[in-house]
């Protein structure tokens, strides 16, 4: 077992990973003198311990904080992280594909705010960013929803049969048009692998405490290859990003699942 100095140490290796090889202050470097304690404790429990634990690559633990600060409008902490993501080795696609695919979970007001962070960034590291242009506007409608239908049963398996159906037309309506654009244009986004776009789910569901549409997609980071332990490590992460009520209320969730077979 590792002393709580060591610990620390290793924490400090984790923040001049993200500093690029330079240790820095972090995002808000005016806070720590204020609580020298709370240094100790985030430098010992999140850097040196958590983002130390083997389930999960540095580049997916990113991953998951970026969504967790992007769907909780942290923008300042976003910011830092967005560079600790290029140092990290994120690459620009991928940094943006996981902040689009937030938009569906968090509202695309949110979205736009860090992306218009992202282009800052950029600009400051002097990246030559050239977007991913892939959505196709002369597909049809059918062919979106088609696409979207085969992707959501890849991820999800066939839909249940049993399962009620839209009482209205309205519901109908959306639903089609979810298929179409949530499943079928953002799901099948090239970037991020399909293993990868489940984290962030379930890193954005359990940000924001939404557990009944979380269940699902635990069930779909299983059909997809994620272990249990990758997935609840997923939750483990968000701790310090979301607060630890959220994560425990996911990792009972995904007991329940794992539990059940």
């Amino acid at each position: 077992m590792t002393t709580l100095d060591e610990r620390y140490q290793k924490g400090i290796e984790t923040r001049t990973k993200f500093g690029g090889g330079t240790l820095t202050a972090g995002s808000t470097p005016l806070a720590w003198p204020m609580a020298p304690d709370l240094n100790q404790i985030a430098g010992q429990f999140l850097f040196g311990s958590i983002w130390h634990r083997p389930a999960l690559k540095d580049t997916q633990r990113e991953m998951i904080t970026l969504t967790c600060l992007t769907v909780l409008k942290r923008d300042n902490q976003t910011r830092r992280h967005l560079g600790n993501a290029l140092n990290l080795g994120l690459t620009p696609i991928q940094i943006i594909e996981v902040l689009m695919h937030s938009m569906f979970y968090s509202g695309v007001p949110a979205t736009l705010d860090a992306l218009a962070i992202a282009k800052e960034v950029f600009e400051e590291r002097g990246i030559d960013y050239t977007p991913q242009e892939v959505f196709d506007s002369s597909e049809t409608p059918d062919d979106l929803y088609n696409r979207g239908v085969a992707r959501r049963v890849e991820y999800m398996g066939p839909p249940s049969g049993d399962a009620p159906g839209p009482v209205t037309q309205a519901e109908r309506e959306f639903g089609r048009l979810t298929a179409e654009y949530y499943w079928g244009s953002i799901w099948t986004r090239p970037g991020l692998t399909l293993p990868e776009r489940s984290i962030c789910t379930m890193a954005a569901l359990t940000a924001l405490g939404r557990e009944s549409q979380l269940a699902s997609h635990i069930r779909g980071g299983l059909n997809v290859g994620l272990s249990q332990e990758e997935i609840v490590e997923v939750f483990i992460h968000a701790t310090f990003y979301c607060g630890l009520p959220f994560v425990r209320s996911a990792i009972d969730l995904a007991n329940e699942i794992f539990r059940a077979g």
